[in-house]
């Protein structure tokens, strides 16, 4: 095998060659549409979203961090709540939370999934708790049916923070269609990937769809009229909320509605360079991820743990192979969040995994040769920083 093999984490451009013409196309058909926002494609994209995740209501928004913030308004979060969740996710949810004036309540994680730890969450819940945030971690579910009798025992609403975990399922349902509601993410580095921000918010209980939808200022103003001769003539806007300024633009969903065609067969690919990465390694002097029995991994992180990982990483660096880090140091040790007062042992587990965790690339446009070089480079590198 050819050293000179490169792999980078990410190949966005390798994506957008495969779907060139499709992609192409629809940036022709909305420019010349001149509908450049509250058009057709983000309401096509809605119903198409929720037929692919059988949900009765889509709200396309912003971002995943504006479908979980006004998702949490939404069930009634604010001064004075808290909200339980994890600390090795991106800042985005924890912000959520903090935004809408509650307080953050985090719990640790499961050794092997890297997902709450349901055993953790009830001795965390206080008169003051309002909802749990649960986060898919890297693509696989978290073990939801007991969540869920946790909340449901304490009156408590839970969102699924999917982002990382579209198309992925757990006991035969599809991640953030369980809970009350779920948010899913179309930053560029997603499973369903956008040139840009996007997200989504879906439930099937239509007054929290129709709450949602009324945050959005621009969505919910009503038309005036006013009849001069018997005709109906536009007379401004009236508001009934003050709601929040994100949107997905048409030219962001028409792109989501080409890629959601062929959502399936990419993570049937993803799936399958899991699978090759766990036999090439199977061996090797690592943690591999892990497939519960009753959960589809949609793999958008294929994670392992490694003692010395920096100087791993950096050796594999130095043989072309491009690796990420997520959520490292946990949010819970960040200098944004030390005015909560936690502290290194904290949340043991979380922290523990957090040394050590560190992602390979996958994604669907790797080619064969390029995955087996990740696996004999990972090889090479194990035996030199071990000394074996």
């Amino acid at each position: 095998m050819s050293r000179d093999v490169k792999v980078p984490f990410y190949n966005h451009a390798a994506e957008y060659r495969s779907i060139k013409p499709d992609i192409n196309r629809v940036i022709t058909r909305v420019l010349e549409s001149g509908s450049y926002q509250k058009g057709k494609e983000v309401k096509a994209f809605e119903e198409e979203s929720a037929e692919y995740l059988g949900v009765k209501h889509a709200i396309a928004t912003g971002s995943c961090y504006d479908a979980m913030f006004r998702a949490l308004l939404a069930l009634g979060v604010g001064y004075g709540d808290e909200v339980i969740t994890v600390a090795n996710t991106d800042i985005a949810g924890t912000a959520a939370i903090s935004h809408t004036g509650a307080s953050i309540v985090w719990v640790d994680v499961d050794e092997r999934t890297y997902n709450i730890d349901p055993t953790k969450i009830e001795e965390r819940v206080t008169p003051r708790t309002k909802g749990i945030i649960v986060v898919h971690m890297y693509g696989h579910s978290a073990d939801m049916d007991p969540i869920m009798d946790v909340a449901r025992r304490h009156g408590l609403c839970v969102i699924e923070d999917a982002a990382l975990a579209l198309g992925g399922r757990y006991k035969g349902k599809r991640v953030g269609t369980i809970a009350d509601v779920g948010c899913f993410s179309y930053a560029p580095s997603k499973i369903l990937a956008g040139y840009g921000d996007g997200g989504m918010a879906v439930t099937d209980d239509s007054k929290i769809a129709e709450k949602i939808r009324k945050l959005f200022i621009y969505e919910e103003s009503e038309s005036r009229y006013i009849f001069v001769d018997d005709q109906r003539i536009h007379s401004g806007y009236q508001f009934s909320t003050e709601g929040y300024h994100e949107r997905m633009v048409e030219l962001t969903a028409a792109f989501l509605r080409v890629k959601l065609k062929r959502i399936n067969e990419w993570i049937t690919r993803r799936r399958e360079i899991a699978m090759t990465y766990s036999k090439l390694l199977a061996n090797l002097d690592v943690v591999l991820p892990i497939e519960s029995e009753v959960v589809e991994h949609v793999y958008r992180n294929y994670t392992i743990r490694v003692k010395n990982r920096d100087e791993v990483r950096y050796r594999l660096a130095k043989r072309g192979v491009e690796t990420g880090m997520h959520y490292v140091p946990p949010l819970h040790l960040q200098p944004v969040y030390q005015h909560l007062g936690y502290h290194e042992g904290a949340l043991p587990v979380t922290e523990s995994v957090g040394a050590e965790l560190f992602t390979l690339p996958i994604y669907p446009q790797l080619s064969q040769e390029q995955i087996e070089w990740v696996a004999l480079a990972l090889k090479e590198v194990i035996h030199e920083v071990n000394g074996s």
